[in-house]
This record gives C-alpha cells, structure tokens and sequence, in this order.
C-alpha cells in the first residue's frame, strides 16, 4: 500500500516541495515506513493488514518510486569504495554499489510489529519496527505484550557485502557528484567520533587494497542475491557487530572490535550499464562501426602500431561467457608475447600492481575502458603467500583473488615472474587460475565437498615469450610494437597520448553495449561452415598438408561470433566469417614466423657437438 499524496509529489526533483520530499526520505526514512503502515491497516482488512510480504512490496515500491530518476537517486549518501566519505547518520537512507561476498551469513527472525499494552489501563497499540535492529524505545508505563498473537515476526536474510573489487575509479559511484549533492551528503553525515570497520581482511579477495564492507539484511520479498554478484542497495543506515567477527591480535588489526556498517534493505537492483554509464544516447546500429573504428585506433596506439594484435585485443575486450546448450561459449583469454621483462632492480611489492612500466601502461589503459580491471603480477611473494581459491572450511566464507564479479577484466603479468620457488599453494594458485582460462569456473572450498561455481572472467596475459599458462588465443606483438614497449620500460618516450573525455566514454558505452548483445548463429551459416571445414579437411588429406583441428574451427568460430558483435551483429554473416578466418591466418602465421625465428636463433646460439 501506498501514500498516493507523497507518490504524486515525487514525480520529478525540480520544485522545493519535491526538494524536500527527498530530503524527508534520506533523514527520516522509518517515518515515512511507520506512516505507510498506518495507511497500509487502515486500508485493509485484518488478515490483509498481517500480511507483511504484501506490506513489504509496498514499501518497496513506494521508495523505488520516489528514487526512480538517476538525479534523486545521486543525493543519497554513499559508502564508497575507501570507506573515505562522511560516515552517514544511524537511521539514514544510503546506497552501497557492492559485490555480495557471503550470501549464507545466516538468518534472524525479528519481531516486525509489537503489540504494546499499558497494564494500569488496559490500553493497547501496535509499533512498527522492521528495517531496524534498535530495540523497541516504549513511552512511559508502556511494554511489549510478546503473548500477544497479534505480534508479527519475519525473517530476515543476512549477507557479507564488500566494495566491487577492482571497480575503476570513473565507474564508481560517489566519486564525480556535483557540488549539490556532495553539500547534501555532508549535512547529514554523522560527526561522533566513533569508527565502523572497514571489514575483515579474509572477506575481500584483493589483500591490502582499501575497500568498504557492511552486512546487508534483505526483507521479503526480496532475497540475498547470488555469490560474488554485483547490485546498488538502498537501506536504512545502522551500526552494529559482527556475530562471526574473529577475535585475537590479528581481528583486532582488521576491525580493532569496532561497530560494524550494517544496512537494511529496502530495495536493491543490478548493476547494469545504464548505472555506470553517462547519460549518452543509445547507440544506433550505424553508430556501431563509427565506435569500433575508434576503439581500435586507440588500442593501435596503446600497443605500438600494431592493428593485427590491437583486433585481438578489441575482441578480448567483448568476450563473454554464455552457456549455449550446456557447452560455455565467446570466452577468449589472451596472451600478448613480446613485452619487456622488469627491471632486475624492481623489489617485488606482494601487492596487486603492475610495476613494470609498459605492462602498467596496458593495464592502465584498460582500466579508462573497462568498469572492472583487477592486475595480478606473476611475483613469487604474491603466488606463495596469496590464496586464490574461496575458502569456507573454517565455516567462515574467506574470500579469494579469484572471488570477483563477473565480467571482470584481468590483467596477468608475467614479466615479473623471476628465478625461485614455487610453493605448493603457488602451484595451487596457478592452476586455479588455469581453470577459470579453460573452464570459467572457480572452486570454492567447502568443509565436506568443494562446489565449482560458474564465472564469466576475461584474462588477458602479458608475457615476455609464451606464457607458462594455456590460453584460448596466443598473439605475438610485431617488431615495432616491441620496441615500444621496449621504449616505455625503459622511459625512452612518454607513452600514450590519453583520449579525450567525450571519447573514452562513447568507447566504454560501445564495449558494454557490444558484450551484451544478444547473438545467434543461423543454421544455414552453420551448415555452410561445416562444409567448408570438410572441403579444407579433404583438400588438406589430399595434397597430404595438415588439416585444420576441431580445435582451430572452434577458435575460428569464436573469433567470426566476436568480430560479429564488435560491428553490433546479431548473427554471423558470411562476411564476418571470411573476415575471422582472414584474421586467423594473419596471426597463425605471424606466430609461426616469430616461433621458427627463435627457434632459429636458440639453435645458432647453441654449442657445437
């Protein structure tokens, strides 16, 4: 049930009566919910008015109705990625852009409506109190009638939520809002001297990284979304404790015992491209090729000239995991040959940054493209001591590397992997990170029975020869674009000119749109391809040259459905087909030339026998 009167003055944000609307709901939102359930009983009849699924839609409709627009939903305050903004009031309205780390932190019943007597009178009342874990505060010669068959309880989810790990900067929320708002958030943020905790560093995959955490606690009709997804909540602001906070020297280095973020729900979305995108216009079908042509000009740029890998690159950038009839397809991990190794003198950080400059350079460009980009240096200090795989066997999910939202951008550098020893839980750590490259599929380490959950990671290798791991595509880079990144390594020039502003966001719209496009493949192209691949099979046995594996059509299929979406296809034409295959030959080739050079190069440098 809803207040037809506040919905009707919420259509907009532009007058001072809808200015103070959405100020009413940010300070005071338990007013607004204890006035909607007065309305909700006077309107219904007595089982309607106990019926709190029905009564809990309506506050969520209501709230969602009143924040319905991108400029009244940016004035509510945010926990942002470094914990850094003012600390909202307790009883606050703010909004959390989080990954859900730990959905089974457990279940609480709560006593939702309380009837409340006064035994010198006689007299008797219902409080409201959902959205809310404060104790009942009765006025004088007032208490709780907990015999009282009218009292409602409900039970409320609890989930473990962090900061979007590896979320880029121009895509989080909070950071670029306009003076207005920022003066708003200000107002009412809290000014006592206590501190929440920033979360437990075992329940955020990248150690060391500053990153905000609060348990969430979801209300029916909604429930905890799924492991490691990604959604904007709005809730009413609380501190309490954590139940599982580990206790010790090494807890009180984390969270020092201190009160806890805790938000309650009202409602919460998925993160789409419409929330982290600006406010451009949709992309039209002609718009598609003008967006590629610019993305692949500035990736020409980032590695060196060179268009054949810069393609590649693009089609890395747009794959994404889709289960096709049970069999995972549009995955492409990448390795990039022919980047510089790190200096000798770098001191390995342990930490998840890039130091070599030019693979730094790489990354750091596709962090301007992409809203996720997480770097994993190949260094032994960071292989040994890390553990990549979640980990619940302490009946405590503690999260790993690996535990990231999907569609995250990975960025593997191998150039700073040097001489020394691989530890059993580095050699584990690498596999696993084999298993998401061929699987999408990441383990999470329960007490009596691991379960493989699936992913949708893109992971981009740089290397200074092949890389140790198997990956879907290997690239080497030309000659001149070695000797750029040769260059960058060595700071011998400035590196690459950043793209304007107006640019950068019409690439990133380009890239979300593309990915997501819905992409089939017709059955007379499949038919057609098939028998191509039997002719190039029969012509190969006959003039006994090698014939084309199943493995090199499916990678040829892969590239032909990337290519496809790139130009904003919805199903593969013949065209984009000979176009795949073009572009496959350019690089078996260009692979098998650098490979027979250094070859040939490891064979005059070898001693005579």
């Amino acid at each position: 049930m809803v207040l037809s009167g506040i919905l009707d003055a919420t259509a907009g944000c532009s007058t001072p009566s809808e200015m103070d609307t959405i100020r009413e709901h940010i300070y005071t939102p338990q007013t607004i919910i204890e006035r909607l359930f007065n309305q909700h009983r006077a309107e219904s009849s007595d089982a309607e008015s106990k019926d709190s699924l029905a009564f809990g839609k309506a506050v969520q409709d209501h709230f969602r109705s009143v924040f319905g627009d991108k400029q009244s939903i940016d004035k509510i305050p945010v926990l942002d990625q470094t914990g850094s903004l003012s600390k909202p009031k307790v009883g606050t309205l703010v909004r959390f852009r989080c990954m859900v780390q730990d959905p089974s932190y457990g279940e609480e019943l709560h006593l939702s409506v309380a009837q409340l007597i006064n035994p010198a009178t006689g007299e008797i009342k219902q409080r409201y109190s959902q959205y809310t874990d404060a104790g009942q505060v009765l006025d004088q010669d007032w208490e709780v009638d907990y015999t009282s068959p009218d009292n409602i309880f409900v039970e409320k989810e609890v989930a473990y939520c962090v900061s979007v790990p590896g979320e880029s900067e121009w895509a989080q929320i909070g950071r670029s809002g306009r003076l207005e708002t920022m003066l708003e958030t200000m107002n009412i943020s809290d000014d006592s001297n206590s501190k929440p905790s920033a979360g437990s560093a075992r329940k955020f995959p990248l150690d060391g990284q500053s990153h905000s955490a609060a348990l969430v606690k979801f209300y029916a009709p909604s429930s905890v979304p799924r492991v490691s997804s990604v959604v904007d909540i709005v809730g009413i602001y609380e501190l309490g404790y954590n139940p599982r906070e580990e206790h010790g020297e090494e807890a009180a280095d984390a969270s020092g015992g201190a009160e806890w973020p805790c938000l309650h729900s009202i409602f919460h979305v998925p993160v789409s491209l419409d929330s982290i995108a600006p406010d451009l216009p949709a992309i039209t079908v002609g718009e598609h090729m003008d967006r590629r042509s610019m993305c692949l000009d500035y990736l020409t740029t980032v590695l060196g000239g060179d268009d054949l890998a810069a393609h590649y690159l693009l089609l890395h950038l747009l794959s994404n995991t889709v289960d096709v009839q049970g069999v995972k397809v549009g995955k492409l991990s990448l390795n990039l040959i022919g980047f510089p190794g790190a200096k000798k003198e770098t001191e390995a950080s342990g930490g998840f940054a890039l130091t070599n400059l030019a693979s730094k350079m790489v990354g750091d460009a596709l962090a301007q493209l992409v809203s996720r980009c997480v770097e994993i240096p190949f260094e032994l200090k960071l292989l040994n001591n890390s553990s990549f795989l979640p980990n619940a066997e302490s009946g405590d999910l503690h999260s790993g590397v690996l535990q990231l939202a999907h569609s995250t951008q990975i960025v593997c550098d191998e150039t700073c992997l040097r001489e020394g020893t691989l530890n059993e839980r580095g050699v584990r750590n690498l596999q696993s990170l084999q298993t998401v490259i061929l699987d999408q599929s990441v383990t999470y380490l329960y007490p009596f029975q691991p379960i493989e959950m699936g992913t949708n990671l893109r992971i981009l290798v740089l290397s200074i020869g092949k890389s140790i791991l198997q990956n879907d595509c290997d690239m080497y880079l030309s000659e001149p674009a070695v000797q750029f990144l040769a260059d960058i390594s060595n700071e011998s020039v400035a590196g690459v000119k950043p793209l304007d502003p107006m640019h950068t966001e019409q690439i990133r719209q380009y890239l979300e749109h593309a990915r997501n496009l819905d992409f089939s493949v017709p059955k007379d192209m499949s038919d057609r391809i098939s028998e191509e691949y039997a002719d190039m099979r029969r012509t190969a046995h006959e003039s006994k040259e090698k014939m084309i594996s199943q493995t090199e059509l499916a990678q040829t299929v892969t590239v032909a459905r990337l290519l496809s979406v790139s130009k904003g296809e919805s199903e593969l034409s013949w065209e984009s087909w000979k176009e795949a295959r073009a572009l496959e030959t350019r690089r078996v080739e260009r692979n098998d030339h650098f490979a027979a050079k250094k070859a040939q190069g490891s064979s005059q440098a070898a001693p005579a026998i």
